[in-house]
C-alpha cells in the first residue's frame, strides 16, 4: 500500500514535468511558438479593436512599421546567435544617420552624392562593427562592454558632426523609396525580407553559417574542431554594423531629415523582437526567420496597443514582461553556469 501512495503521489509531478519540457520546446524551437503567439496577438487585438486591427488597411500599417524594425532586428540577431551581444546599435545608426543627412541633398552643405551615400553609410557602419569584433577577439573584452563602449563613442561623434541639427533631406526619390510600396506591400518590408532571404541562405546553405550555431552551441568546441572562431566574431560584428547602416538610410529617408538622435530608442524593441522570435541569448538556437517573427509580434503588440489607446507608460510595462518571459523560455540555462 505504501509503494501504492507513493507512486500515485508522484505520478502527477513526473506527468507535469514532460508537459512543461514539451511547452518550453514547443516555444523556443523553431518558429511554431512564434506562428501561434503571432496569431493570438492578432485574434486578441482583432475583438477589442472590433475588427481594426486585422483590416487591410492597418495590416499595411503594421508591415510598414515592421520594416525597418525588422532590419534592426535582423542585424541584431545574428551577433546573439554566436552567443555575444551588441548594444552599440542606436549609436551606430545615428552616426550614419547624421554622416549621410550631411551627404544627401540638404539645405546646410553643398553635398549631393545621391544614392552613393549608401555605401558610403554602409562603410560607416560595417567599420564600426569590424572595431566591436576587433575589441572583441583582440583585446578579448566581453562583447558587452566592448558595444556598449562602441555605443557612447559613435553617440558622441554623430553630436559632433551634427552639432544638435535636424538636417532636412532634399532628395525625394529616398522619401519614395522609403515611403512607398508595390503592389500595396510597403518597399521597407521588402527590403528587410530581402535581407532575411540573404541570411536565412547563409545560415542554413553556407559552411559559415554552421560555424555561427557551432560557436553558439559552444565556442570552445568550435575552437578544438579548427573553426577560426576569431574570425567569424569580426564578419558577424561588422555585418551587422552594415545592416544597421542600412536601417539608418531608411530611417532618414522615411523622416525626410536626419539628426543625432535618429537611433534614440530603437536598440530595447529590437533586443525583444529578438528573445520573443525565440533566438536564446545565450547563443546557438534561432535564426533570420525567428528574427522575422519575432518583429511582426513585437509590432502587431504595440500596434494594437495604440488602437486600444493603452497608455504608452503601460505599453512600456507590457514590452518589458514580453521581454522578460521570453527570454525565461528560450535562454539555455545549463551555458550559464552561476547566475549573478
Amino acid at each position: 500500500m505504501d509503494g501504492l501512495a507513493a507512486a500515485a503521489s508522484t505520478a502527477p509531478r513526473a506527468a507535469t514535468r514532460p508537459l512543461a519540457s514539451r511547452l518550453l520546446s514547443f516555444a523556443s524551437k523553431g518558429t511554431r511558438g512564434q506562428i501561434v503567439a503571432l496569431a493570438i496577438v492578432m485574434l486578441i487585438f482583432a475583438i477589442g479593436t472590433a475588427g481594426t486591427s486585422v483590416s487591410l488597411k492597418n495590416l499595411q500599417t503594421i508591415l510598414s512599421l515592421a520594416g525597418i524594425p525588422m532590419i534592426i532586428c535582423l542585424a541584431i540577431h545574428q551577433v546573439v546567435v554566436i552567443g555575444a551581444m551588441d548594444l552599440s546599435t542606436e549609436g551606430v545608426i545615428s552616426l550614419a544617420a547624421v554622416t549621410s543627412g550631411f551627404l544627401i541633398k540638404n539645405p546646410f552643405t553643398a553635398y549631393d552624392i545621391g544614392f552613393w551615400v549608401i555605401p558610403v553609410a554602409i562603410l560607416i557602419g560595417g567599420s564600426a562593427g569590424l572595431v566591436n569584433g576587433l575589441i572583441n577577439t583582440k583585446i578579448r573584452m566581453p562583447s558587452f562592454i566592448a558595444t556598449l563602449g562602441m555605443w557612447w563613442v559613435t553617440q558622441g561623434l554623430a553630436v559632433i558632426i551634427g552639432k544638435g541639427n535636424a538636417v532636412k533631406m532634399l532628395d525625394q526619390r529616398f522619401q519614395n523609396i522609403a515611403n512607398g510600396d508595390v503592389m500595396g506591400i510597403p518597399v521597407t518590408i521588402l527590403i528587410a525580407l530581402g535581407v532575411f532571404a540573404i541570411l536565412f541562405v547563409v545560415q542554413r546553405r553556407t559552411r559559415f553559417g554552421r560555424y555561427l550555431y557551432a560557436i553558439g552551441g559552444d565556442e570552445t568546441l568550435a575552437r578544438q574542431a579548427g573553426i577560426k572562431v576569431d574570425r567569424v566574431k569580426v564578419i558577424v560584428f561588422t555585418i551587422t554594423g552594415c545592416i544597421y547602416a542600412l536601417a539608418s538610410i531608411l530611417l532618414v529617408a522615411r523622416l525626410a531629415s536626419s539628426n543625432p538622435r535618429t537611433g534614440k530608442d530603437l536598440m530595447f524593441p529590437a533586443m525583444t523582437a529578438v528573445a520573443v522570435g525565440g533566438v536564446s541569448l545565450s547563443g546557438g538556437v534561432g535564426g533570420a526567420l525567428n528574427a522575422v517573427f519575432g518583429a511582426l509580434i513585437v509590432t502587431a503588440l504595440n500596434n494594437g496597443m495604440v488602437l486600444m489607446k493603452v497608455s504608452p507608460y503601460l505599453q512600456n510595462a507590457v514590452n518589458g514582461i514580453v521581454l522578460i518571459a521570453a527570454v525565461a523560455v528560450t535562454i539555455d540555462r545549463k551555458k550559464i553556469g552561476i547566475i549573478k
